[in-house]
Formats: C-alpha cells, sequence, structure tokens
C-alpha cells in the first residue's frame, strides 16, 4: 500500500495527484479507471484500461511520479484475480528506462511479494473470512508466477572444462525472482491449508460422522496438485515447438516441486545470550516458542535451519489428510465403501468415546491408544483359531497399539534437527511451535519424554483393566552419541524400542531368538548376573534400532523407582535429574586444544552422510526401481488366467529383477556407509580417555543390519519364493503403494 493511502483505498496517492495536477491528469483518470475497476471486480472494463493505461508514458510525469508501491498493489490485485494477460501487460510495462526487462519485471516480482509478505490482508489474503476465496487468490498468485517462470530464461549451464563461474545478476535476477514469489504464494496456501484444517478437525471432534471439511481441503488440495504437477504429453502431439514447450512447462514444474522452501520460523539470539527460538510458522508467531541450539559446539551463531522441498510439503498434507480420515473411520475416496477397518474405527469412537474424539493433549491421546487396545484385543481374540492365536491376541493387540502411537507422533509432529532446550518447560505441559505443514517441533528428548509418559500410562491402564495382561513393565531411558532413546520391558509384551517419533514392538518369541542369536555372536564377555545380561541386550537391541553396524558409547537407567506412579512431573523430574546430567564423553570433547575435540559431533556427521546416502539410493531403490519392476510385472502376476508353468517362469524374473535392485542398494551402503562407521567404531576404541569411567561400548557386530527398505522387500520376495505361489488378483506390493512412498529426509 502506497504511502498515505486508506486502508479502503489503495489508489488514493492517484486522487491526490489528480487533485494536484489539473487539468494535465488524463494519464492519472485512466490510471484511477483501472483501479477502481480493479476494485470492484469489473473484468471487462480491467482489460480494456490496462490496454489503455500500457499504451501511455510510465516513464514520463504524471504517471512517473505515481509511487512504485501502488503499481505493485495494483498488479497484485490484478494477479490475485487471476487476470493474468491484464497483469503480464502491466509488469512488463516500463515505468522507468533503469535497467533490461528482465530487471524491470524483477523488480515488479519484488514488490508485489514485499506487500503479500508484510500486507497480506490489505489483498484479501489472511484476513481469517472467507478462507476458501483467499484459497483461490493465493492459488491465481502461484499460477500467475508459474507462468512467468515457465517462459522465464534461465541462466546458461556451465560449460565442461569453463572455470567454475556462476551466473551473473543479470542472469540470476528475474528466475530468483519468480521463485521467491513462487514461495511466497505457496506459504500462504500452506497458512491457509492449516487454517481449514483446524476447523475441518474442529468438526470432526464434535461429530466423527462429519467429515465435510476434510473432503473440501481434498478438493482444494488436488487443484493445488494440478497446477504443480507436469503434465502427461498428448500422443497426438508431435515433435515441434508445441511439444517443446510442453516439456519445458514440466521441466519448470519440476524445478518447482524440488525447491526447498522455508518451513520453520525461527529468530536467532544476539549477545551474549544467543538464545535462539524456533517460533510458531503461524501468526502469532511469537504464541508458541522454544529455546534451541546446535549439537556443533562451533555453530553457535547462526545454527542452519533446513528447508523442504515444495514436493515433499505436498506429500506430507496428502498424508496428513489421509491419516485424519483414516483416524475417524472414512475413507480415502468420498463414495468407496468403507472396508471392515474403517468400520472397526467408527465402532469404536461411537462405543468407547460417545462419537466424538479429541486428540491434542496427552491424556486425550492415552485414552484413544488404550481404546484402541481393548477394542483390538476383543477382535483378536474372537479371531482366534487356536489356543496360540488366543495366547497372542494380548501382544498383538499392544502391536496394533504402538504401531497407532507411532503413525499418530509420525503426523502430529516433526524432528527439529537442531538440539531444544534441555530445561523448563516441561516438555509434557508445553505447547511446541508448529512448522509450516502444522507438526510440532520435536526432537529425540521430547519424543522419549512423551513416549514414556503416554505408553507407560497405557500400559498401566491395560494392566489395570485386564489382571496384569502386560505383566511387570520396566522403563529405561537410554543414551547414546548425541541421542536419547527409550525402551520398554514388559514380562508378557516383549519389548518396546523407541526413538524419536517410532515406536517398535519386539514380542518375547522374537527376542528369545535374537538374543540367541546375539550371545552366539559374542566375543567379549557378558555379565555373571542374568538380569545384567538382558538389560545388555535389551541395550544394543535399542542401539541397532538407532544406528545399526556401528560401535556406540552406550549407558540405560531406570526412568521410574519400582511403585512410581506415571504423572508428568515424575516422568519430566527424571528426565531432568537422570538424562540432562548424563555424560558419556569427558570434558576432552568439549576441549578446543584437545585432539578428541568434538569426537561426539563425528557421530552426527556419520548421520549427515548417511542421510544423504538414503535420500539418494533408498529413496530411489523403493521409489522408482522397485516401483518400475513391479509395474512391467504387475498384469501378469495378478492374473488368474495364467498357466503354474509361465506364472513360476514370469515369476522367477520379476524376483530377479528386485533382487538385482537389492544387490545395488546393499552394494552402495557397502561401499560408502560401512566403512565410515567402522572407521568410526576404530576411532572410539582406540581412544581409551574418551569415555567416562563406566560407560560401556555396544558391539554392533552382535546384531543384523537394520535396512527397513531393504527388509520389506526381502520379506515380499521371501513370501512369493514358495513354489506354486500366486499372489492374488488384488495384490500391491508395498513399494507400489501410493501411500508408501519414502519422502526425502530433509
Amino acid at each position: 500500500m502506497a504511502n498515505g493511502s486508506s486502508p479502503s483505498i489503495f489508489y488514493k496517492e492517484v486522487d491526490d495527484a489528480i487533485a494536484r495536477n489539473p487539468p494535465n491528469v488524463s494519464d492519472l483518470v485512466v490510471l484511477k479507471g483501472l483501479c477502481e475497476a480493479v476494485e470492484l471486480g469489473e473484468r471487462s472494463a480491467v482489460a480494456r484500461l490496462t490496454r489503455d493505461l500500457v499504451k501511455l508514458s510510465g516513464f514520463e510525469d504524471p504517471l512517473h511520479a505515481i509511487s512504485y508501491e501502488l503499481f505493485h498493489s495494483l498488479m497484485a490485485r490484478i494477479l490475485l484475480s487471476g487476470w493474468f494477460e491484464e497483469f503480464q501487460l502491466l509488469v512488463n510495462w516500463p515505468q522507468t528506462l533503469f535497467g533490461d526487462k528482465n530487471r524491470r519485471a524483477a523488480g515488479n516480482w519484488d514488490g508485489i511479494v514485499t506487500i503479500v509478505k508484510k500486507q497480506p490482508r490489505s489483498l484479501g489474503l489472511l484476513t481469517l473470512s472467507n478462507r476458501e476465496k483467499e484459497w483461490q487468490r493465493a492459488l491465481n498468485g502461484l499460477e500467475g508466477a508459474m507462468r512467468h517462470f515457465e517462459k522465464a530464461d534461465l541462466p546458461p549451464a556451465p560449460r565442461m572444462g569453463a572455470p567454475p563461474e556462476g551466473p551473473s545478476f543479470h542472469e540470476r535476477v528475474l528466475p530468483e525472482q519468480l521463485l521467491e514469489a513462487i514461495e511466497q504464494f505457496y506459504r500462504v496456501l500452506q497458512m491457509l491449508f492449516q487454517q481449514l484444517l483446524e476447523f475441518a478437525v474442529a468438526k470432526l471432534e464434535q461429530d466423527s460422522n462429519d467429515a465435510s471439511g476434510l473432503r473440501k481441503l481434498q478438493d482444494l488440495q488436488l487443484s493445488l496438485w494440478r497446477l504443480l504437477s507436469p503434465k502427461d504429453l498428448p500422443r497426438d502431439v508431435k515433435a515441434g515447438k508445441i511439444y517443446d514447450e510442453m516439456e519445458r512447462q514440466n521441466a519448470r514444474r519440476t524445478m518447482i516441486l524440488n525447491k526447498v522452501i522455508r518451513i520453520t520460523e525461527f529468530h536467532y539470539g544476539r549477545g551474549r545470550a544467543k538464545l535462539h527460538r524456533f517460533l510458531d510458522a503461524f501468526e502469532p508467531h511469537n504464541a508458541r516458542s522454544v529455546i534451541f541450539n546446535s549439537l556443533d559446539r562451533e555453530d553457535t551463531h547462526e545454527p542452519h535451519v533446513r528447508g523442504e522441498r515444495i514436493g515433499n510439503i505436498q506429500v506430507s498434507r496428502d498424508r496428513q489428510l489421509a491419516y485424519l480420515l483414516i483416524t475417524y473411520g472414512h475413507t480415502w475416496e468420498p463414495n468407496r465403501r468403507p472396508a471392515p477397518a474403517h468400520t472397526f474405527r467408527r465402532a469404536l469412537i461411537n462405543g468407547r468415546h460417545g462419537g466424538r474424539l479429541r486428540l491434542v493433549e496427552n491424556d486425550e491421546l492415552i485414552a484413544f491408544l488404550y481404546s484402541v487396545f481393548a477394542e483390538t484385543l476383543i477382535e483378536f481374540t474372537r479371531q482366534a483359531q487356536t489356543a496360540a492365536d488366543k495366547s497372542k491376541a494380548g501382544v498383538n493387540a499392544w502391536r496394533e497399539t504402538v504401531e497407532t502411537a507411532s503413525v499418530y507422533f509420525g503426523q502430529v509432529t516433526t524432528h527439529s534437527r537442531l538440539n531444544l532446550t534441555e530445561g523448563p518447560p516441561n516438555y509434557l505441559t508445553h505447547t511446541f511451535p508448529r512448522n509450516l505443514i502444522g507438526r510440532l517441533l520435536h526432537d529425540c528428548g521430547v519424543h522419549s519424554v512423551k513416549s514414556a509418559y503416554v505408553l507407560l500410562s497405557v500400559l498401566n491402564r491395560i494392566n489395570a483393566a485386564h489382571v496384569e495382561l502386560a505383566g511387570q513393565i520396566r522403563a529405561r531411558w537410554v543414551r547414546l552419541p548425541l541421542h536419547v532413546g527409550m525402551l520398554i520391558q514388559t514380562s508378557n509384551f516383549g519389548v518396546v524400542v523407541q526413538h524419536n517419533e517410532y515406536s517398535s514392538v519386539t514380542d518375547n518369541d522374537e527376542l528369545k531368538s535374537t538374543m540367541t542369536a546375539w550371545e552366539q555372536a559374542s566375543d567379549e564377555t557378558d555379565p555373571s548376573n542374568p538380569d545384567d545380561v538382558t538389560i545388555k541386550f535389551l541395550e544394543d537391541l535399542t542401539a541397532n534400532g538407532f544406528s545399526s553396524d556401528l560401535d556406540m558409547p552406550i549407558s540405560s537407567i531406570p526412568v521410574l523407582k519400582p511403585g512410581e506412579p506415571v504423572t508428568t512431573h515424575t516422568i519430566w523430574n527424571s528426565y531432568q535429574t537422570k538424562v540432562v546430567p548424563s555424560q558419556l564423553f569427558t570434558r576432552l570433547v568439549g576441549a578446543s586444544n584437545a585432539p578428541q575435540y568434538q569426537f561426539d559431533v563425528r557421530y552426527l556427521q556419520l548421520s549427515e552422510l548417511e542421510r544423504e546416502w538414503y535420500n539418494r539410493h533408498v529413496l530411489r531403490f523403493w521409489n522408482k526401481e522397485c516401483l518400475a519392476i513391479w509395474e512391467e510385472w504387475a498384469a501378469v502376476l495378478t492374473s488368474t488366467k495364467v498357466s503354474d508353468k509361465d506364472y513360476e517362469k514370469h515369476k522367477r524374473a520379476y524376483m530377479k529383477a528386485l533382487n538385482e535392485a537389492l544387490d545395488r542398494v546393499e552394494e552402495s551402503y557397502e561401499k560408502q556407509i560401512l566403512p565410515k562407521k567402522n572407521e568410526l567404531s576404530s576411532a572410539l576404541r582406540g581412544e581409551p580417555k574418551l569415555l567416562v569411567p563406566g560407560i560401556r561400548i555396544v558391539s554392533a557386530s552382535r546384531l543384523e543390519t537394520v535396512l527397513p527398505a531393504v527388509e520389506k522387500v526381502a520379506d515380499h520376495l521371501n513370501d512369493i519364493s514358495q513354489p506354486n505361489f500366486r499372489l492374488s488378483p488384488d495384490f500391491i506390493p508395498l513399494f507400489a503403494r501410493k501411500e508408501e512412498v519414502l519422502l526425502e529426509v530433509p
């Protein structure tokens, strides 16, 4: 908005100029008419007056005397109305002779983005009124920026053998400004999505049958996908200008989906205190905050806060909608008949929660998880065919409950990647800030505290209602380099291993076989006390769940004393008094003049290396290679008309292709990651002064490598390898399911 203008009339500056400049105001009258037509939403008048305006000289008075801010405000309003032809005319209309066409256009886009950032309500955005209308306006803004970006010249790719010089400012200015505009409009869309999501969830909380808000969000999300996604090229389009233009547009859309944008609000501290804070991604930003710092001692000034790819955000929003629909017992497709799982969930909510389910507070989550356990236990017991099946009903219901908790934390939280404050506030009562996808920022400590409180509370309810069904419960904090996890051992249900948002159950039968292999693989002396041996094994199991093939220092300590109640106070007090002051390494890791300085950070660096490997190799293996193999063989492998002989032949070919893909990803791990892990393991054991007395080192070789994506494909191959085994016509492997697509770890 121009200086001195009224909130209700953005073009008051033009009125003032007309009053100051009679009778030479004909050019200004055209501008005023255009502004009025835009304000009134008169499409035909805007089209006519825009063409009249651009015929005039924008770099001569009186038009040149009008502020850039006024023209930027006018352009923004035309853009958000979706009048792209008129907008393009104004963006390219020269108001100055300074610079070339690209620099002038970039300046106009910069002015538009500035208004969207600082004064969105002046443009009818984020006003908390008609959110669906505002979504369309923001979508128009994004589409206009994308249209311009599709036509813009990008800096040329560097030539082979040329000096490593970046593109000039002249080459970068317009593409960079357009990408900034795309990011800003996309951010506005996510803010509107979150507002609409909160209303949709509030409806469901009051009436679990009312999914209308989520259905509307599905429609809006689909419109955004249609705009962003590359389009299938029609088969009847031959090579030529039209074909090349469509390929160009698809390439630009792919660039946008791969663009990393900021999804976290933060404030860097200044001065001696340097209290860096994560803020809420939604206004008012300072309503939620938490202190953070880097685990790297050298990274104190402005720790790097990662962004996320737009394509990943899109998939995350889809999964968020899917999670909420499934949680409340609704199908993804509005008109599809509910499956038994949907019916089961609806009955659970109606029967145990009176048709109203709210999952915001920890105790609400605990009540829901107990309901999941109780109803699942009934169902598993009913379905049991044998006494063995019936005896397994409890552990299977517990496994289902823990999986439900993991899915919950996976959807409502996100890893901060930086260390959150270890002091007050109490993690169990503090309201954490959210990122742009609406997920609460947590680190490993927050996750462990919350998981301990939630899962131990659920177990206590199970034992109270079902006569010690879970048996004796013992939980331990587990310290690893720059990380804390947790394990819960129950005498009847086995062990829960927890790291960040993910928890998994290993039942007693699995524990027995794994421990037997662990004992046989040992070349070290284990304790003589059987209970101490069990603790050592469970510690190693927990370490392996965090990072396999890596020797690490480890310690664990009971979460609570025998008989101590599970409360927000006792769990938080345990974490504060037992975990926060505990150390694995001596002070040498913090002494800048010592050879061991920052040794602990080497584990963080290795984790980063493995993250890059995962994003590069595992994602390609799962999302592309395995999917392509399935698509090649799916028709024949799910056919009922193929003879057994031919089926076996095709199945062997399918298995051969999958095994070759498995070999490639495993080989990449063994070449790129495993040597680094072996190197760090050796370095740890070669530093006698590095560890605090009493801290032992995990022998990673005692347990198998854990690569979940590889294990799932191997399990699939094992399932179908039996002679005469045929897949059902409706079978779809995990790697071919849209909901199982792996996302890049940011």
